[in-house]
């Protein structure tokens, strides 16, 4: 019987400690790829001598998110820690199940930071006269803001299903307090 208690007890202990959501994981797992694609990736190439043509070899070299996109860095920054923050958050709520609806600021600062990535490097190259192309890692970066943006959208997601859940009058609510009392 003393067995029968504990498996209960850990049983109502697992459902009434909150697990991370998928969202939140997705967007800080796409935050941090960023945050590394952001400094140690080169995201344009950059010529020396704008409008001059060298008759020996041109001398260009390639910079990394930081130091070519002078406002945008720090959008991607805030979008990065919020991200992370998100997962934090919810991870030190775990102990005393309180729930804080982050994805729809994670959601809409991912989608700032893509749109505004998708117009710097696709669009409109910063420095126009001195960028001579974009690397990899610009594209990489562009892939992570939309990854947040996602993931922040799935969060959003999966908050709304947990209200639903946890509304007393709701359909889903009475659908599990209609399972526990068949149970009985």
């Amino acid at each position: 019987m003393a067995a029968t208690e504990t498996t209960t007890e850990t049983t109502s202990e697992v459902h009434r400690t909150p697990r991370l959501r998928q969202g939140a994981l997705i967007a800080a797992g796409s935050a941090v790829a960023l945050g590394i694609v952001m400094f140690a990736m080169a995201w344009y190439g950059v010529d020396e001598i704008p409008g001059r043509v060298a008759a020996r070899m041109p001398l260009t070299y390639a910079v990394n998110a930081w130091h070519a996109l002078s406002l945008i860095r720090w959008l991607m920054l805030l979008t990065i820690v919020v991200a992370i923050g998100s997962v934090l958050l919810h991870g030190s709520q775990r102990a005393h199940g309180a729930k804080t609806d982050t994805g729809a600021v994670v959601a809409g600062l991912g989608a700032l930071t893509a749109a505004a990535l998708v117009v710097r490097v696709l669009i409109d190259l910063p420095s126009a006269n001195s960028v001579v192309d974009q690397k990899l890692g610009a594209y990489i970066g562009l892939l992570c803001a939309v990854g947040i943006a996602l993931g922040g959208y799935e969060q959003m997601l999966e908050e709304r299903a947990r209200r639903a859940r946890a509304a007393p009058g709701s359909r889903a609510a009475r659908r599990v307090s209609a399972r526990g009392a068949g149970r009985s």
